[in-house]
């Protein structure tokens, strides 16, 4: 007995002297960050973007999925506020879809970024930058280049993983998203907000015979339909002699002719960059979109290999447009549909 009580009192006093008896040490806690909300400015081709990046709530050290707003048509702000659709003004009402987008998204534990289009200047009333003035060169595909310019600044955020940026663009940015994807390997996929698959010309097409009918069904008389789209008629005649290599002017709808060559080219280009793409690809539209018909422009984007979603009573602004009830903000199925998609993958 007494043997046996000594072993036991040098078993004790040994665990008191070596860190093996001891149990092990808690790492320390690294820490929460807030959400953040930071101005940023981004080097691209020949100017500055200047925009914001949302920064959720995460752990220190911690990487997030991140996404990169591309705009659509027109001198967008980082923003992206819209007062309505084609054919319908929402009285007042004005979306901020990337403000919307980005607060979502942010709650959800994901990055994003989002930045004043070149085009939007200071000049004309949209944004508040140091933006110069742009020039007759200004193309279509520069917005694509802006846009892998903000991909190259966020790949190398250290709050942000760089196997988890995806670029989500609304209508015109919609459209350019795959080529975006074809010069940015490093995007881990892309997402299309009411874009046209088809090009440019064919879809401005669609959208002056369906203003008509929508006026004659109002019960405009045929001059009035006329006058009121007489320049959307003279700019669609004008792209369909620009394909067919009759036009013979230099601008088309105030735009020199160059920029529309570009536009119609990248659209040409879309159905082959995608049937060689293999990155996750997720398209979005509304039954109630009058710039973007979902038929036939949803059936494309999923026969070329995109995961589809139809909303109803969501328009080209986002927003869910039901009667008389005009919604103030992007509908929440849309935000929830894109934020569980970027999490998945």
């Amino acid at each position: 007995m007494r043997s046996a009580f000594f072993a036991s009192l040098l078993l004790l006093t040994s665990c008191q002297h070596l860190s093996s008896c001891q149990p092990p040490l808690s790492e320390p806690d690294p820490g929460v960050l807030p959400a953040e909300e930071l101005e940023v400015e981004i080097p691209a081709s020949s100017l500055t973007l200047e925009g914001r990046l949302s920064l959720p709530l995460r752990g220190g050290g911690e990487t997030v999925p991140a996404v990169v707003l591309v705009h659509g048509s027109g001198p967008q702000s980082r923003d992206s506020v819209l007062p309505g659709q084609l054919n319908m003004d929402f009285g007042g009402i004005q979306i901020s879809a990337f403000s919307d987008i980005s607060a979502a998204l942010s709650e959800e534990g994901v990055a994003v970024l989002r930045y004043d289009k070149r085009s939007c200047t200071s000049a004309g009333g949209y944004c508040d930058n140091e933006y110069p003035i742009p020039g007759s060169d200004i193309r279509v595909s520069d917005f694509a280049t802006d846009a892998l310019s903000a991909v190259t600044w966020l790949l190398e955020h250290k709050a942000v993983d760089p196997q988890r940026v995806f670029v989500v663009g609304h209508s015109q940015g919609a459209a350019l998203m795959p080529a975006i994807l074809d010069a940015g390997p490093a995007v881990a996929g892309g997402v299309s907000l009411a874009g046209n698959y088809r090009p440019i010309d064919s879809l401005l097409r669609f959208q002056l015979e369906s203003s008509a009918e929508a006026m004659l069904a109002a019960g405009y008389p045929q001059s009035a339909v006329d006058s009121q789209l007489a320049d959307l008629r003279a700019m669609v005649e004008a792209l369909e002699a620009l394909r067919a290599g009759d036009f013979a002017g230099t601008t088309i709808g105030g735009a020199p002719v160059a920029f529309w060559e570009d536009w119609l080219a990248i659209g040409d280009a879309r159905p082959g960059l995608l049937a060689l793409e293999q990155r996750p690809l997720l398209a979005i539209n509304g039954d109630y979109d009058w710039n973007i018909p979902h038929d036939p422009e949803l059936n494309l984007w999923a026969d070329a290999g995109a995961e589809t979603v139809l909303l109803p009573c969501v328009t080209h602004a986002l927003n869910c447009v039901e009667g008389a009830d005009i919604g103030e903000e992007v509908d929440s199925a849309l935000l929830e549909a894109l934020s569980d998609w970027i999490l998945s993958h």
